[in-house]
């Protein structure tokens, strides 16, 4: 019975040949795979040849002080079926503990270098470590040294699993990592696996051939192998669950490469002690070993180690710890090696150390001498093709797809297809890119096609050397080149420029990228040149670049430029000649206006003395009238009986309507004097030429002696009309307002042009019958203070009201809605300008068809205000805003 469990234990651990090659397999590129498979099946062969042939008798033949054994050569087994299980179970241990090398050091090493290390590994390092450590384990008699000493690793935690971790870690500091795996100067690279479901079945295969791993290191089949297997099952768990909290913790994902490595290196610590710990215990053990295994592989990645399937920290280091754990955890009686736990610990440390430098030292001296001869690393250009092809000529789909690549890129030939495989992924991959280079064909086919048919002349050339590369047709027609002269000139040949280096002119056009379009002088075969229009950009594909270049003849441009800067120049002066001409009007119009008011002041003073001595005069006249018409009375009363020549004179005269008429006479020519002295002292006020400049004034002053002045054309204007019988209506809306600061004369112009426009407005509308009945004409004055100071005139009329488009340009000099004759367009223009500039006020007019006009004159109460505060400053843009 114990012979047949060790034979099916050995079945089991052979199995585990097979769940390596499907991990590494599927933790490698597709590319590899197939190498790495192969390894796998060699390294089995060559492990077991050589451990039949002397790696067991090193191992366990007659150990010579200890060290080495010397007897059991080329074994056979005629008639020792104990022996030849016992070898079967032992070199399935060594082919385990060698095919470890062949997923760390995956995807760059020669196929005959990794043959040398499996001879290395299970001929030499690996025999003798187990000498040391198990020495007459088949015969209950440990004559190893290290077993003499009390070290204990029951199914090899250091004996195969570190050493074959240590060995890998040796042969990949010789050999170096994947090409892309650490860029200099970079942060590290990862290189994702091809079939990671294939990797999962290799962890569960291994897991399979673990229990017969440890559960045949008993060598029978007694009470303990269930607790061992148990033991083990647990451990495996415990490192998977303990991995992907870890991995959850730092990435917030369960990854599969640290699930299966995790629960490989539970089960890698277990090893050494699954017969010796409780089961509590065995998951402890199991979950530390996944935390060290993710330390190693953190640490290797900081030392930049490309370990391919992490075999360095699953079982070199998962491996330590599980040795060390048999002294942390056995129980020294149970061990029965005489130790104190202290003791055990120290023995367990030097069996790890030993196994390092053993394992480490041997093969980093003999691969490192031997790499002086024969290169173990296979060339980049094999490595980047595959080491299915490089290493063993085996073709695949993925092969053919890449070849068809790489000849694309080469030749640039984009009818190039790649051979489609039905039913299978790279088939649909392929059929894929060839769905994406017949697009791609028939897109440069559209682009070609733009570009040889564009009007611009388009060039590529070198970033480096500035050397033409491409050139369009319209190239050469532009510049009157060959296309084999272009594509051997630098570029700055067509453009005239000639830095004393290529460095510079580089340097000229990198800087050229930021700019946009950049005219330049463009030079011809036949030496002529013609202003250009030149627009560079960069192209990076990948480590090569060229700059493109596009080139507009821009020679009828400038034409066109040229022409519309003589027209702009022709507009400027005829809009400069406008402005003088309108500033002309203006001074004629305030010199007239001055003029005006000069005369009107000088005529009410001319008139004012005749017509006051006129009017105290008729008081008197009135008076003597009266008396002589009295004492007439009296000499009629006293003598009724008068002479007859009298009584001829008085009914020629007519004495008696004479009597009646006279007084009434008289009276009408008092009240013609009042008028008159009245227009008088309108027009004084008016003129206020006899005042100060600027000084303080009621503005209603102002307003009526306006009013005054346009009495007979507010009375008469409607009145004189066919149908009609009433005047123009003025209501009066005066407010509270003090005396204002304002240049009086100037003030009541504006006011005079407001009304009279007001008037003529109202005209204009009772012609087109805008008024209907009770309407009639009516023009409105408000004043008020705003703001405590400033004060606010409101003129506004009844009529038909300002078109939006008349209303833009109505303070426009020289615009207006009346007809030829009847306005020169200054009145308003001249009224804002009196406003805003002379009084720092602003002017609005606010009207809708049909609804009447409105216009807002505001000032300031006291002009000093404006320029103390600055209030002007702050409205003046509002000002202009509000500005029709």
């Amino acid at each position: 019975m114990d012979i047949l469990w060790l034979l099916v234990c050995s079945g089991l651990v052979f199995l585990m040949q097979p769940g390596f090659m499907c991990l590494e397999s599927g933790l490698t590129r597709s590319k590899n795979s197939i190498n790495v498979a192969v390894k796998n099946l060699a390294d089995f062969g060559v492990s077991v040849a050589l451990f039949w042939a002397f790696g067991y008798a090193l191992m366990f033949g007659a150990s010579q002080l200890g060290i080495w054994g010397q007897t059991g050569f080329f074994l056979n087994f005629d008639s020792t079926p104990k022996l030849a299980a016992f070898f079967i179970f032992q070199v399935m241990f060594c082919s385990t503990a060698t095919t470890i090398v062949s997923g760390a050091v995956a995807e760059r090493l020669k196929f005959q270098a990794y043959l040398i290390i499996t001879a290395i590994a299970s001929g030499l390092i690996y025999p003798l470590y187990g000498h040391w450590a198990w020495n007459g384990v088949n015969l209950d008699n440990m004559t190893g040294w290290l077993a003499q000493l009390g070290f204990v690793d029951f199914a090899g935690s250091t004996v195969v699993h570190s050493i074959g971790g240590w060995i890998a870690l040796a042969t990949l500091t010789l050999v170096g990592a994947r090409l892309g795996r650490y860029p200099k100067g970079e942060p590290s690279q990862e290189i994702h696996g091809a079939n990671l479901p294939f990797s999962v079945l290799g962890t569960m295969l291994l897991w399979f051939g673990w229990l017969g791993f440890n559960g045949g290191s008993t060598f029978a089949i007694n009470e303990q192998v269930p607790q061992i297997i148990a033991n083990t099952i647990l451990a495996g768990v415990a490192g998977m669950l303990t991995a992907g909290v870890i991995g959850w913790q730092r990435r917030r994902l369960p990854k599969v490469e640290l699930l299966i490595n995790g629960s490989l290196a539970g089960l890698v610590g277990i090893t050494a002690s699954c017969n010796l710990v409780e089961t509590p215990i065995a998951v402890i053990i199991g979950s530390i070993g996944a935390a060290i295994m993710i330390l190693c592989v953190d640490l290797l990645e900081y030392w930049r180690v490309d370990d391919a399937v992490d075999a360095v920290a699953v079982h070199g280091g998962a491996g330590a710890w599980g040795t060390l754990a048999v002294g942390l955890f056995a129980n020294p009686d149970t061990l029965g090696t005489g130790l104190s736990k202290g003791q055990q610990i120290l023995v367990q440390g030097l069996g790890v150390g030993v196994g390092f430098l053993w394992a480490f030292g041997a093969t980093w001296l003999i691969l490192g001498l031997l790499n002086r001869f024969v290169t173990l690393r296979v060339s980049p250009q094999e490595e980047e093709q595959g080491l299915n092809v490089s290493e063993h000529g085996a073709k695949t789909e993925i092969y053919d797809l890449v070849q068809v690549m790489e000849y694309q890129s080469i030749s640039q030939d984009l009818s190039a297809r790649v051979p489609v495989h039905p039913f299978t992924e790279v088939g649909q991959i392929a059929a894929r890119y060839n769905q994406v280079m017949e697009t791609m064909e028939e897109a440069v086919s559209h682009n070609n096609a733009i570009v040889r048919t564009a009007s611009d002349a388009i060039i590529t050339f070198s970033t480096s050397t500035l050397k033409i590369l491409t050139a369009n047709p319209s190239a050469e027609a532009i510049f009157g080149y060959t296309p084999n002269t272009l594509k051997q000139m630098p570029i700055t040949k067509l453009i005239g420029w000639s830095p004393t280096n290529t460095i510079d002119r580089v340097s000229l056009f990198s800087e050229l990228l930021d700019s946009g379009a950049t005219e330049v002088t463009g030079y011809r075969a036949d030496g002529s040149t013609f202003p250009v229009e030149m627009c560079i950009t960069k192209a990076d594909l990948g480590s090569r670049s060229f700059y493109t270049g596009t080139f507009r003849d821009i020679t009828e441009r400038k034409q066109a430029e040229e022409s519309l800067r003589h027209k702009a120049q022709n507009e400027k002066l005829q809009r400069t000649l406008e402005e003088l001409r309108r500033t002309q009007t203006q001074l004629i119009q305030s010199e007239k206006m001055s003029s005006l008011g000069q005369m009107v002041a000088g005529v009410a003073h001319e008139i004012n003395n005749p017509v006051n001595f006129i009017y105290g005069n008729l008081i008197y006249a009135k008076n003597y009238t009266n008396d002589l018409l009295d004492l007439i009375a009296l000499y009629q009363e006293k003598l009724p009986k008068a002479d007859e020549v009298i009584q001829e004179k008085i009914e020629e005269i007519e004495l008696e309507f004479l009597k009646d008429d006279l007084p009434k006479l008289q009276d009408s020519l008092l009240a013609g004097s009042e008028r008159i002295l009245e227009i008088v002292r309108s027009l004084r006020t008016f003129s206020r030429l006899d005042e100060a400049e600027v000084k303080s004034v009621d503005i209603h002053d102002g307003l009526e002696s306006t009013l005054r002045i346009l009495h007979n054309r507010l009375k008469e204007s409607i009145r004189g009309r066919k149908k009609a019988s009433y005047a123009i209506e003025v209501i009066r809306h005066y407010g509270d307002v003090p005396p204002i600061e304002c240049y009086a004369g100037q003030l009541n112009q504006v006011f005079m042009n407001l009304l009279g426009n007001a008037v003529d407005a109202l005209e204009e509308s009772y012609d087109r019958g805008h008024f209907e009945p009770p309407e009639n004409p009516t023009i409105r004055i408000q004043t008020k203070v705003r703001d405590k100071n400033w004060l606010a005139i409101h003129i506004a009329d009844n009529g038909m009201g300002i078109k939006p488009e008349a209303k833009q340009k109505l303070f426009d000099p020289f615009f207006t809605t009346k007809e030829v004759g009847k306005g020169t367009g200054l009145g308003l223009s001249i009224s804002y300008q009196v406003v805003v500039e002379r009084h720092k006020g602003r002017m609005i007019c606010d009207s809708e068809p049909g609804k009447g006009a409105e216009f807002i004159v505001e000032i300031p109460i006291h002009q000093r205000h404006i320029e103390s505060n600055g209030y002007h400053k702050e409205i003046q843009p509002q000002m202009e805003n509000m500005k029709p």
